[in-house]
């Protein structure tokens, strides 16, 4: 099948009807951004209302942010059902074919895994490439005595672009069929750009603020995944039995993983400390491995097992994200 029309299967069957869940995605990043997430962290385990959520998110009548909470809540989140949760052999696993990443009721809590997946892709993609490259970045000549700086620029530049670019795919509207149009012409409240601009509206950060950026863009998305994963039943969804129990999420959220390592990294970059550096990258490699394997995880709970994962592959189409 030609890549376009992977790409229109995807658009017509996930990202338009389940365009809810980018909507969420970022309502709560805007909400991150004035607020800490440890205000909403426990909500979704009390299976929250509509209204709950409308309160947690300090919204005070604004009609059109409400009706985003209650269409997600009161229909997309309401449609989940208890997944029945059993031992299972982990062996031999094979992945099932496509036929349950558009199975209709949790079509939308796939899309939601697929972006939190992605994040952390975009993420791995720049920082592998960077190893490849014998920790050297490919910068302008007028950029190469920025340092540090230059590399978490370039990190940042790198995320926010491919971030940008795989909204823009999902939010196309240039080649969908007639019945989705009529559907999409229902939903002119909040725009496709409305949406594009409340997720990568921040451009001029400091190096601080911009891992503080990412991070918030990390934890909207597994806000998302949680409620609906809540709403199953599900409240460790990507904690993962091996010899010991590994809590992907806690690495996720964790100061020492991206808020601590990417600055280390860059700090070690303007030092030319190439020892230090492969250190500072077993350490990221490791927590980064044990975070794809969550999510890949919780991808095949939600699946039934259905959906087994590379850890570099996503459930749906990302478009040449990574070829650029």
């Amino acid at each position: 099948m030609p890549e376009s029309s992977v790409i229109l299967n995807d658009l017509n069957k996930v990202f338009i009807p389940c365009r809810t869940v980018l909507e969420m995605e970022a309502l709560t990043s805007l909400f991150l951004e004035y607020y800490n997430y440890d205000l909403i962290k426990e909500v979704p385990k009390s299976q929250p209302s509509s209204q709950k959520i409308i309160e947690a998110f300090r919204i005070l009548e604004c009609k059109p942010l409400e009706r985003i909470i209650e269409y997600f809540i009161d229909v997309v989140v309401h449609k989940l059902k208890p997944i029945v949760m059993y031992a299972r052999d982990h062996q031999d696993r094979f992945r099932m074919g496509n036929v349950s990443a558009y199975t209709q009721t949790r079509v939308c809590l796939y899309l939601a895994l697929h972006r939190l997946k992605l994040k952390f892709l975009i993420i791995n993609h720049f920082m592998k490439g960077f190893k490849e490259n014998k920790f050297k970045l490919n910068l302008p000549d007028e950029q190469e005595g920025l340092g540090a700086h230059a590399f978490m620029a370039s990190f940042y530049k790198n995320y926010t672009h491919k971030n940008k670019m795989n909204l823009r795919l999902m939010l196309s509207t240039k080649r969908v069929s007639e019945r989705v149009s009529k559907l999409i012409d229902l939903k002119d409240i909040v725009t496709n750009e409305d949406i594009i601009y409340a997720i990568t509206f921040k451009k001029f950060l400091d190096d601080k603020n911009r891992i503080k950026f990412i991070m918030r863009e990390i934890k909207a998305s597994l806000f998302v995944c949680k409620v609906m994963f809540a709403q199953m039943d599900v409240l460790s969804p990507f904690t993962v039995g091996k010899e010991t129990m590994i809590d992907a999420e806690e690495i996720m959220l964790s100061q020492d993983f991206i808020p601590v390592l990417i600055p280390a990294i860059s700090n070690c970059y303007l030092g030319n400390n190439p020892a230090q550096l492969e250190d500072l990258f077993r350490a990221y490699e490791f927590m980064m491995k044990r975070v794809l394997e969550g999510l890949n995880y919780g991808i095949e709970i939600a699946s039934g097992g259905q959906i087994i994962l590379g850890l570099d592959e996503t459930i749906y189409n990302s478009g040449n994200i990574f070829d650029i």
